[in-house]
């Protein structure tokens, strides 16, 4: 059984597929609907996601979309987030808050303050330290596919596995529990050696940002999240997948279109990444969300199964007896 745990949430087989809802506390963040600069804004914020069904809030207080610049320093990160992690702590004692960061001391800062989930972009191997925090703490990580440099001469789905089982191994190393381990292949972002966040350097530009040009990036996010299965077969662990009003989406659709304006792209391939196989969905939009991810379970059902199983699957489900 594919399972494991973020804070006190279940994710995986037996579980209905979970929503993760994005809070970005950074004002340099690609998607400014998701920004909110004051503590009052984000709970606000959050109130609505819990009244539409949200099952983990991810915090984040620096943006590290690699074709921006967004590197602040950990005094800023941790300025913003401590604050409304505090809040939200006593508002929603029992929500699970996932921190969405790589530095080890901002991490450990907002365990102490009670975060129960790091998700870290690097996959552990941005900073040397987090892996042990996480594990002294006890808590759960969401680890990203990042390998440290191209590995040329594998396919997609091969160099996301490879780079995955690097971060869990790392994981499982430093004494993080393997069931409070989740896997995300990495929508959107490339090998840290080309990364402007941890390399300091330029915004990564192009279209060859994995190194290989037989690969575009809009073609290599694609690619992955058509292997979902595949990837969470191979790792033996649950997957979570992050498309919401990514760039990708803007090839895919074939028009100028900014992030306000991918939203139904979002909530079309959040759908298809649950029919493929994802167990959470991370997202700006829980509302709009939800019902895409609820078809997308259900239709899930079906796969590999007679009209009859299909039939008899939705009928539980729509009874809910299931």
């Amino acid at each position: 059984m594919i399972k494991a745990r973020l804070g006190r949430v279940w994710i995986g087989d037996g579980e209905p597929v979970r929503i993760m809802g994005v809070v970005n506390l950074s004002p340099e963040s690609f998607y400014k609907g998701s920004v909110r600069t004051s503590v009052d804004g984000v709970v606000k914020t959050v109130d609505s996601m819990v009244k539409d069904g949200v099952d983990i809030i991810d915090l984040g207080g620096m943006s590290t979309a690699p074709y921006n610049r967004t590197l602040v320093s950990i005094d800023e990160e941790l300025g913003r987030l401590a604050p409304v992690v505090k809040a939200l702590k006593d508002a929603y004692p029992d929500l699970v808050l996932s921190i969405d960061t790589f530095r080890a001391r901002v991490a450990e800062e907002c365990l102490r303050l009670g975060a129960d989930v790091i998700n870290d972009v690097t996959g552990l191997k941005g900073d040397p330290d987090m892996a042990k925090v996480v594990a002294d703490h006890g808590v759960s990580v969401i680890v990203m596919t990042r390998e440290r440099t191209p590995n040329r001469g594998l396919e997609p789905v091969d160099r996301v596995i490879n780079a995955l089982r690097e971060s869990v191994d790392i994981a499982l190393n430093s004494g993080i529990s393997r069931d409070r381990i989740v896997i995300d292949p990495g929508i959107g972002f490339g090998p840290l050696s080309l990364d402007p966040v941890i390399t300091g350097g330029e915004p990564i530009r192009g279209e060859y940002r994995h190194g290989d040009e037989n690969y575009p990036w809009y073609s290599w996010d694609s690619i992955l999240i058509m292997n979902t299965v595949k990837i969470r077969q191979e790792l033996g662990l649950p997957i979570l997948i992050g498309v919401s009003r990514k760039s990708f989406l803007e090839r895919l659709i074939r028009r100028s279109a900014p992030p306000e304006d991918r939203l139904f792209a979002s909530i079309s391939v959040e759908a298809i990444s649950v029919l493929m196989g994802a167990d959470a969905i991370r997202t700006h939009n829980v509302h709009e969300s939800r019902d895409a991810v609820r078809v997308g379970e259900a239709l899930r059902l079906c796969l590999n199964k007679s009209p009859k199983e299909c039939s008899r699957e939705l009928i539980k489900l729509v009874q809910g007896t299931a």
